[in-house]
């Protein structure tokens, strides 16, 4: 969203073309052209292995600690999305774009650029570039490409929104342009009680927008559980999402519904979540150690960096533990690494400067 806006501010036009949750990019003034209405992530990998149950039996045996194995497997799924790819190819040749920007493994931005012939852009989101699996992509959404006889456009720059020094030897190396992460987590009124002070250090609690629709939201119960033996106030940031499932609160722990979580952890001591990309970013962008509780493939890899650069904890949801919880408050090293990362955050160009050399990259 930074970026998109640079573009806009500096005269150029901007279309989203995107479907979901990801249709609350709306909300920032975009258009934005809905390539699978009604439906989400979740709800579209339901009904595939409703039609496919030999995929939902596949998928129980995917390597979900491996990346380059969840990806894969979810190409075999966005394969079975035709009307959802076909979009993405109506909306890029109606318009008729000069480039495409497209997230880090959004494959239907690869296709829509090859169908129409303009260069691409990947656009981090995370830890993981699509650099190092863009001919993989190709092979393995070969239906989709063949279907549209699309080839596999000229991906001109990654943009990289990752620290170097967290991102290590997985981020997208010396060739990438860097772009300073600014949290977008969309426009939401300011609750009353986060005015005022907490007289204890406030622990921010999340699971993000996608993983509850897959996992539930199991992996609170036992945060609840140390929630309660902790002196701290503890808020957990869920969403609109059904919370009945969540064991009683203690008294020193709130459901806060939707807050934009930027403005949140600027008021929060430590963040414990998913291992989310948006979120883990957010946290490090804020300066805030944080207690990591992967799952799977990206969050994963997010997990281990942040961790490797000594700016978090990572922990699997059911070992966390007290322990886990007090370093997270007090462990100075943690602060000390998370600052660090900030400042280098917060050196890296702004998206003005990254729009200006997409624009000049565009023009040759």
């Amino acid at each position: 969203m930074p970026l998109a806006w640079a573009l806009r501010l500096a005269g150029h036009e901007v279309l989203y073309a995107t479907g979901g949750d990801a249709l609350a990019v709306r909300e920032a003034g975009l258009p934005v052209e809905d390539v699978c209405p009604g439906r989400t992530v979740v709800s579209m990998v339901q009904e595939t292995f409703a039609a496919r149950p030999d995929l939902a039996a596949a998928y129980a045996e995917v390597d979900h600690s491996s990346f380059e194995s969840t990806q894969r497997f979810y190409a075999v799924l966005l394969n079975q999305q035709t009307d959802m790819m076909d979009r993405y190819v109506a909306v890029a040749q109606e318009w008729q774009p000069d480039a495409v920007v497209f997230s880090s493994l959004g494959i239907g931005g690869l296709l829509a650029a090859g169908k129409v012939g303009v260069p691409a852009f990947e656009h981090g989101y995370g830890f993981v570039h699509t650099g190092r699996y863009t001919r993989d992509l190709r092979e393995w959404n070969a239906e989709c490409f063949e279907r549209h006889d699309a080839e596999l456009p000229e991906v001109l720059h990654t943009i990289d929104i990752a620290p170097p020094s967290v991102a290590g030897d997985g981020g997208a190396g010396g060739a990438a342009w860097p772009l300073r992460h600014l949290p977008y987590n969309g426009g939401g009124v300011v609750p009353e009680w986060l005015h005022t002070p907490s007289e204890r250090p406030r622990v921010t609690v999340t699971l993000g927008t996608t993983a509850p629709g897959f996992g539930g939201l199991g992996p609170l119960d036992r945060v609840i559980e140390l929630a309660a033996g902790t002196d701290a106030e503890f808020v957990l940031a869920l969403g609109d999402i059904d919370t009945s499932s969540l064991p009683t609160l203690p008294d020193n722990a709130r459901l806060a519904g939707w807050v934009p979580l930027n403005l949140l952890l600027g008021r929060s001591a430590g963040l414990i979540h998913h291992g989310g990309s948006g979120t883990t970013l957010a946290a490090l962008e804020a300066g805030l150690p944080q207690i990591l509780m992967p799952d799977q493939g990206e969050r994963a890899e997010s997990a281990a960096r942040v961790a490797a650069r000594g700016a978090g904890l990572n922990v699997r949801h059911e070992e966390i533990s007290a322990e886990h919880v007090d370093a997270l408050l007090n462990d100075g090293a943690l602060r000390k690494c998370a600052a660090e990362v900030r400042r280098e955050i917060h050196g890296l160009p702004l998206p003005a400067a990254v729009a200006e050399r997409l624009v000049a990259a565009v023009a040759g």
